[in-house]
């Protein structure tokens, strides 16, 4: 009776963490490397709400190679200069309540220098997470290369996938 309650205690336990969003959120989406497109992957765990951006830095600034002259150093620093304020390229819901604060802010190169991706994770804490409805993706307003994001998001309401443009550019999560 015993070693019975241990297996399914353990079996149970297994199909919680199997289950969870946090869990799901750990396995990694191989999307390629897109110009003009980013992916953002979203979990909604209790009063929080993790995000993963990537994008090739091409989408964000034009180009993705080290800068060659002042008006792409500019381009850099004014990126760098908004991923610091991330309520200005991501926004919940007001009714939720939630605080952003950056996780991961990275520029990853290939080894010959040529291509590079940006790696933006945040978590949100949300002090009324009954209220978290959506999320608004404002990057597309100061990134004239972003044409699209594909999203994916995964919470205790199920998992969805879209895509968001400059015209629809708000992820609903019901």
């Amino acid at each position: 009776m015993i070693v019975r309650k241990q297996l399914y205690f353990s079996c149970l336990a297994a199909l919680v963490g199997l289950a969870s969003p946090c869990a799901l959120a750990q396995q990694k989406h191989s999307h390629a490397h897109e110009h003009g497109k980013g992916n953002l992957e979203i979990t909604l765990d209790k009063n929080r709400v993790i995000s993963r951006f990537t994008s090739p830095l091409e989408a964000l600034v034009g180009f993705e190679r080290p800068p060659k002259n002042q008006a792409e150093s500019d381009a850099i620093a004014a990126l760098n200069q908004r991923l610091l304020n991330p309520a200005t390229l991501f926004s919940m819901n007001a009714e939720a309540e939630c605080k952003p604060t950056i996780l991961e802010n990275k520029i990853v190169r290939d080894a010959a220098n040529k291509h590079a991706d940006l790696h933006y994770q945040l978590e949100f804490t949300c002090t009324k997470p009954a209220a978290i409805k959506q999320m608004t993706i404002l990057l597309f307003k100061e990134t004239k290369h972003l044409k699209e994001v594909r999203v994916e998001w995964v919470g205790s309401k199920g998992q969805k996938s879209s895509t968001a443009t400059a015209k629809s550019n708000t992820v609903t999560f019901n």
